[in-house]
C-alpha cells in the first residue's frame, strides 16, 4: 500500500522529479486524453482512491459535484480537504471497504475514476468496489493500473532491485511465472501477482469495456507499457454515443 517512508510522503516519492514523476503523471495525461476523446460529461465525478484530489486538476473543467473515497494511508484526505475544503460540493471521505462507500441511492455520477488503486485492494474486495461503482454510474468508468506481468514486470523489478534494493520479494519460480504471465502461480500482495487481465474480466461483469490501452508510449501494444488504462461504459449508458 501507499506507505510513508522516513517521513518522505507519497507525492514527494512519486511526483517530485525525474523519470518516476513522468511515469506517474502519464496516467493523468492518459485520463485527460480519454475524457476529451470520449467527449463525455464530467459534471459529477466519483473517484475511488482519490488521495489529495489531484485528479480534479486534470478534468476539462471543475465539476459541479465531486465525491472522492480513499483509505487515507498517508493523510491524503487531509491534503485534499486543506486545498478543496472551501468547495461545499467537493467531498473527501474515508473508506477501506466497499460497504464504507456510503452513497445515497439517488447518487448518480457522469464519470467514475480509479487510478492506481485497485491493485492495492485485497482481491476479495475488488468485485465489491466495482459493483458499488456500477450502481451509481451512468457514464464512463476510467481505470489505471500498473503492468505487473511479462517483460515489463521483469524490467521494472530488476531496475528497482539494482537502483534502490527495495524490490518486492519474489522467489525464482515466481519471477519466472510473472515474466511468463502465469499470474495464478504468483502470491498476491498489492502489486505483486496483480493481473490487469483478471481485472478487465471483473469489470466486464458490470460494464461494457470499450478500450484497453497502455501509457506512456501508448503507440506500443499495451502489454509492453508500464501502465494500463481501461475505459468502460455503464450498461445503462451503453446505447449512447
Amino acid at each position: 500500500m501507499k506507505s510513508r517512508k522516513d517521513g518522505y510522503g507519497y507525492n514527494e516519492r512519486l511526483f517530485s522529479s525525474g523519470l518516476r514523476s513522468k511515469l506517474h503523471f502519464a496516467r493523468f495525461q492518459w485520463f485527460t486524453s480519454e475524457v476529451r476523446k470520449r467527449n463525455c460529461h464530467t459534471n459529477s465525478v466519483l473517484e475511488l482512491g482519490c488521495f489529495d484530489g489531484k485528479l480534479i486538476d486534470f478534468l476539462p473543467r471543475k465539476p459541479s459535484r465531486y465525491i472522492g473515497f480513499d483509505a487515507n494511508w498517508e493523510g491524503g484526505l487531509d491534503l485534499a480537504k486543506a486545498r478543496w475544503g472551501g468547495a461545499a460540493n467537493f467531498l473527501f471521505l474515508q473508506a477501506s471497504s466497499p460497504d464504507e462507500m456510503r452513497l445515497k441511492s439517488s447518487d448518480v455520477f457522469d464519470i467514475a475514476v480509479a487510478m492506481e488503486t485497485l491493485e492495492h485492494v485485497p482481491p476479495n474486495m475488488v468485485d465489491g468496489y466495482i459493483r458499488k461503482i456500477a450502481q451509481h454510474l451512468e457514464g464512463y468508468f476510467f481505470v489505471t493500473v500498473p503492468n505487473e506481468k511479462g517483460v515489463v514486470f521483469l524490467a521494472k523489478w530488476l531496475a528497482t532491485r539494482i537502483l534502490s534494493k527495495d524490490a518486492e520479494h519474489y522467489s525464482l519460480s515466481e519471477l519466472a511465472n510473472a515474466t511468463l504471465g502465469r499470474m495464478d502461480l504468483v502470491a498476491r500482495r498489492e502489486h505483486k501477482g496483480f493481473d490487469y487481465v483478471s481485472l478487465v474480466k471483473n469489470i466486464e461483469k458490470y460494464f461494457d469495456v470499450i478500450d484497453v490501452s497502455g501509457h506512456p508510449l501508448g503507440f506500443l501494444p499495451y502489454s509492453l507499457c508500464f501502465g494500463i488504462g481501461i475505459v468502460a461504459k455503464s450498461r445503462a449508458y451503453a446505447s449512447s454515443p
